[in-house]
């Protein structure tokens, strides 16, 4: 799995980002990712739309099922699409 984006070293956008990633599923996310060796920058992920997709599309390639399916719903929300439930399924 390659490494996520370093942190931060200019200012954040005022994009939208963190009305579309609930700060509970950054979190769980971040969890997730520090277990295989990953760190993120959670401020960064409600308010840089690129950094926030350039982080999922690495955690979308992590051998760890919980971290892969976290990424995927917190993209298809970015995305403005239905999540994924937690089984895998689309949501109603």
């Amino acid at each position: 799995m390659a490494p996520f984006p370093p942190p931060p070293t200019a200012p954040l956008s005022d994009a939208p980002c963190a009305e579309l990633l609930p700060l509970v599923a950054v979190i769980e996310l971040k969890w997730l990712a520090a277990g295989v060796g990953q760190h993120l920058h959670v401020e960064r992920m409600q308010h840089d739309p690129i950094y926030a997709r350039e982080v999922l599309a690495v955690a979308e390639t992590a051998p760890h099922a919980a971290l892969r399916r976290t990424a995927q719903r917190l993209r298809a929300l970015l995305e403005g699409r239905d999540p994924p439930d937690a089984r895998g399924g689309r949501t109603a």
